[in-house]
């Protein structure tokens, strides 16, 4: 970093280091150390900041974030069990009471009204004190619906693992009955909460005479497990939800891509970047990049690059994104796996070929005004170019017989599958659903993109 001059103020971080320190929180590390500082106030400030360091390194493991998930058909004590889990593992247990104790504290409160949204806003607030955060907690009786869930998810209130007590499953499975069983405010709806944290879950079956003690063990092994498998890779763990969304559509023309990428760039204030703008973009400028694709045309390492600039500035760092257009294969994929600020969602909309190129040859181009329009809007709409059938018949065939599984292997199982032959609404509804749901494992930077992480 010589590029930088510390005698200048304000002190200027270059743009390109931002990537870097945003992807190692470089930034919360310096804030932690300096906070540190001010609390001990020691003599000797470079021995003391070495020791925390040392400290923050063998320390690297999160705290366990527990949610105990319990099916109504079994009979346990599960005060008892909680009660051994604390004392195995030291945690803070926060029960619906005492969200509720507090929120009824709260000057927002209106009585005979419960709020989830300032529920989990309370929660949070239990969650962030000295020392629950430090030390790990544990809930067992909340949240009790799934809209509760999704509100702590995104204010960042997320399990390291959740844990589903449940009997084994049935040798044959019993009919299935649509309606969901009447349930109070202090029961769970555990079906829901179960699809809600599908992505930390781990099931614990218990016999129908099992004793709690077992059961106990066997709930501190699956944390201890879940612990191990989140340390694997060696690197630091951050605590909360993603600093920025960083969103990648894939699917064939005519799924829908930019439609949708629109309207959730404009639900959460992220960036829509399309991979066709950002080529016209950069040919248009005078750079190397720009010489060489107006000299020798696209190519893989080309596009990479076109992309890896836009997304290393300020705006996409700071705000997120969504990304269209691009990767178009496998190699495209790694390229954009192995970049500073990789996508941490990734969104597969399908559809068929027929119902995509049907959507395709409806539209078309106003001359006059440039806008797209349909087909019968009047004699100025024309077929794009682009959309000739032969050619997108060729761009389907390409898709759907090579690129689709090429992207596929490339993104890992976590990556999300949405129907995009639903209602426009209801696959937006699924899009920032799996936007922000909460990660597939603990949250970790630098690791491969097949298992899709947050940060």
């Amino acid at each position: 970093m010589t590029e930088t001059d510390a005698t200048k103020r304000p002190l200027q971080i270059p743009d390109k280091f931002i990537p870097y320190m945003e992807k190692y929180r470089i930034y919360k590390l310096f804030k932690d150390m300096m906070q540190d500082l001010v609390i001990n106030l020691p003599q000797d400030h470079l021995k003391h900041m070495k020791v925390f360091l040392n400290h923050r390194i063998s320390s690297a493991k999160d705290a366990d974030r527990v949610i105990l998930l319990v099916s109504p058909e079994l009979k346990i004590d599960v005060n008892a069990i909680v009660k051994d889990l604390i004392k195995d593992l030291g945690f803070f247990v926060i029960t619906r009471r005492c969200v509720m104790d507090r929120y009824e504290k709260s000057d927002s409160y209106v009585p005979g009204c419960i709020s989830p949204v300032l529920m989990a806003e309370v929660t949070k607030s239990m969650t962030m004190k000295h020392p629950v955060a430090q030390s790990g907690w544990l809930m067992f009786d909340h949240p009790c619906s799934v809209r509760e869930a999704r509100c702590l998810q995104q204010l960042g209130v997320l399990p390291t693992v959740t844990l589903v007590l449940m009997p084994p499953p049935p040798q044959a499975l019993p009919t299935e009955n649509p309606h969901t069983p009447p349930r109070g405010f202090f029961e769970q709806d555990f079906q829901g909460l179960k699809i809600a944290y599908k992505a930390t879950l781990k099931e614990i079956h218990v016999g129908v005479e099992e004793d709690w003690k077992a059961v106990e063990a066997r709930c501190v092994r699956g944390i201890r497990a879940a612990a191990a498998g989140a340390l694997r890779s060696g690197r630091l763990t951050a605590v909360g939800a993603p600093s920025a969304y960083r969103v990648l559509l894939l699917g064939p023309r005519g799924c829908g891509r930019r439609l949708h990428a629109n309207a959730l760039a404009h639900q959460f204030g992220l960036l829509h970047l399309h991979f066709e703008n950002l080529y016209k973009e950069a040919k248009e400028g005078d750079d190397e990049v720009g010489d060489k694709l107006r000299n020798y045309g696209l190519s893989t390492r080309l596009k990479a690059e076109i992309v890896r600039r836009r997304l290393a500035k300020k705006d996409c760092i700071d705000n997120g994104w969504v990304l269209t257009g691009y990767p178009t294969s496998g190699a495209d994929f790694e390229q954009l796996d192995n970049m500073p600020t990789p996508p941490n969602r990734v969104i597969f909309l399908n559809a068929d070929a027929q119902t995509c190129k049907a959507r395709v040859m409806s539209r078309g181009v106003d001359w006059c005004t440039g806008q797209q329009a349909p087909l019968s809007a009047g004699t100025r709409v024309l077929i794009h170019p682009d959309d000739e059938e032969t050619q997108l018949d060729a761009e389907l065939d390409a898709y759907f017989s090579e690129t689709l599984a090429e992207l596929r292997a490339a993104a890992g199982l976590n990556a999300v599958e949405v129907d995009a032959l639903k209602t426009i609404d209801q696959v937006q509804v699924e899009i920032q659903a799996a936007v922000m749901a909460a990660p597939a494992f603990n949250i970790e930077f630098g690791a491969p993109l097949s298992n899709v992480r947050g940060d």
